[in-house]
């Protein structure tokens, strides 16, 4: 037996490529399968070599070599997985594409072993001593070289597949590929080296650097810890905004529709808490999916936040954001649309119930007494139904909807809704300058008619109604209607607003509360005063306005 550096490097490189295998092994991670595979192909070429320079009769050196071939020819086809898993190209992993590949190799070993009967892999080996150390000599033979060639093409794959992916991941991806092609690269320029007589040393004494070079990604980069196939396979496959974050809280990457639906700019390798939102980070904290409301630079935005583990717990998380904005939306439509058909079935079935009682129990005295009177109050009961029964089709046909506001003339739309009521002997009143208001038309028009007929209903059938303009020192703030009728009890008109209530007898509580859901919808703000001439001043502020033109003399 001799020691020399040779033996004590592939000891070394042994030790160190057999812990990477043993720590790779363990790992479930894409990539992780191809990394131990690697390094124990590198830890049995090392061994071998170890062996291979420690003794000094040839029998065992040809021995200790054909154990070699066991990991010289794995060692390409390890290295070709690896980087096919890691750079997201695993359907090239298949069984039928890593036999095909293994094929060679199972031949150049068997040819290996049985050279002396052929000597295609070495044509003449022997021993010669030089400085007090006993070396083996080789002539190799041409199978050796179309190993050789074998080896570097497939090897080259695997280093080109890499390469590209280095160059289109983020930094921290970045980090982990060149360390491993940094390490990889030493025992094939040693190879090199070797061949070209420029040492006496074997190559396979450097796979130790390779090794130290895979626990260096390990441990800095989190090379079996978060792996960039998570981009390739997710992002491909979805239009979702994808964030991966990593074990230690860090954005490890993410796709252009995270950074749109969240608004904001993403950037590898910064800290979750510090560029995600404080609703978001909640949400992906907890075990069930969940809607969150984000607040944009120009507008507010609901997202679908749903958190996975990478690659077991500790490791990493998913989260996948869906924009559910305009699905928030529609679903706040129906909300709406379901509390005014649940207002209609309140008024059917609450208020139209009195004055039915009421004809029904006046009818039953009329057909046994045969008073006139009692005829004329069923028809008023039949009356009172008539106005809730116009009222709630008034109320019912109001489309709350997110308004289709348009620029428009509020004179025209005063005189649309003013046909629209039957007046009897008031009159409209329209102030002389043409306002344009910016509004949904349909809207508007059903608001200003409920307060019209509010106006009529309630200030006697010689009433004037006037519709005029409000400004301050900004400018126009929106318009009022006003009445010269008895007005509202200055108790009343916050109440007024309310759906219900009414201040007559024969009321149905419905117009104004009609009026607040339009203006509601509009951002608008209704305010309920008294008139210079004592009635009711209806003002809506907050409206988009300004003068068109002067009314024609």
């Amino acid at each position: 037996m001799q020691f020399t550096a040779a033996v004590g490097l592939s000891i070394v490189s042994t030790i160190v490529s057999a812990i990477v295998a043993v720590y790779a092994h363990r790992r479930s991670v894409p990539g992780s399968r191809g990394v131990a595979a690697f390094s124990s192909a590198t830890a049995v070429w090392a061994g071998g070599n170890a062996v291979q320079v420690a003794v000094t009769d040839l029998p065992t050196k040809l021995l200790a070599i054909n154990v070699q071939y066991v990991g010289i020819l794995v060692v390409p086809l390890a290295w070709f997985v690896f980087a096919a898993e890691y750079t997201g190209r695993e359907s090239w992993v298949t069984s039928r594409t890593v036999g095909a590949l293994a094929v060679f190799p199972v031949v150049l070993f068997v040819a290996a072993v049985t050279n002396e009967w052929h000597m295609l892999v070495r044509t003449d080996v022997g021993l010669e001593t030089a400085d007090g150390v006993v070396r083996l000599t080789r002539e190799f033979g041409p199978l050796f070289w179309v190993a050789t060639a074998y080896s570097w093409l497939v090897s080259s794959v695997g280093t080109m597949l890499l390469l590209e992916h280095a160059i289109r991941v983020g930094s921290e991806y970045r980090r982990q590929t060149v360390a491993v092609l940094a390490g990889v690269s030493v025992p094939w320029l040693a190879q090199t080296a070797y061949f070209a007589g420029a040492t006496s040393v074997e190559p396979e004494a450097f796979f130790g650097v390779t090794a130290a070079a895979f626990g260096y990604a390990i441990v800095r980069h989190d090379l079996l810890d978060l792996v960039p196939i998570a981009r390739d396979r997710v992002f491909e496959e979805l239009r979702d905004g994808v964030v991966v974050v990593d074990g230690e809280g860090r954005i490890a990457d993410y796709n252009p529709a995270a950074a749109s639906v969240l608004g904001t700019d993403l950037a590898t390798g910064e800290r979750a808490t510090a560029v995600l939102p404080d609703a978001v980070l909640k949400e992906a904290a907890s075990d069930e999916a969940a809607t969150v409301e984000v607040e944009g630079d120009d507008d507010t935005r609901w997202l679908a936040v749903e958190s996975n583990p990478v690659s077991g717990a500790g490791v990493g998380e998913l989260l996948l954001l869906r924009d559910v904005t305009e699905l928030h939306r529609r679903r706040e439509e129906l909300d709406r649309e379901n509390d005014r058909l649940e207002r209609v079935a309140d008024t059917i079935s609450h208020d139209l119930r009195n004055p039915l009682n009421v004809a029904d129990g006046y009818l039953d005295i009329a057909e046994r007494t045969g008073d006139p009177e009692e005829f004329d109050r069923v028809r008023d009961a039949l009356d009172r139904m008539d106005n809730i029964i116009d009222g709630t089709l008034r109320m019912a046909r109001v489309d709350l909807q997110t308004p289709e506001k348009t620029d428009i003339s509020l004179t025209e739309v005063a005189e649309r809704a003013w046909l629209n009521i039957v007046t009897n002997d008031a009159t409209l009143d329209i102030d002389s300058r043409d306002v344009t208001v910016r509004a949904d038309p349909d809207q508007l028009e059903s608001l200003l008619e409920n307060v019209f007929r509010n106006a009529v209903e309630h200030g006697g059938e010689d009433v004037t109604v006037t519709v005029g303009v409000t400004s301050d020192r900004q400018g126009l703030t929106g318009f009022y209607v006003a009445d010269d009728g008895p007005g509202i009890p200055k108790a009343d008109r916050e109440e007024v607003f309310k759906r219900g209530f009414t201040t007559s007898s024969d009321g149905t509580g419905l117009g104004l509360s009609i009026v607040a859901d339009i203006a509601d919808v509009h951002d608008w703000s209704v305010d309920l005063t008294e008139s210079a001439a004592g009635g009711v001043r209806l003002e809506v502020t907050g409206v988009k306005a300004h003068v068109e033109r002067a009314a024609e003399p």
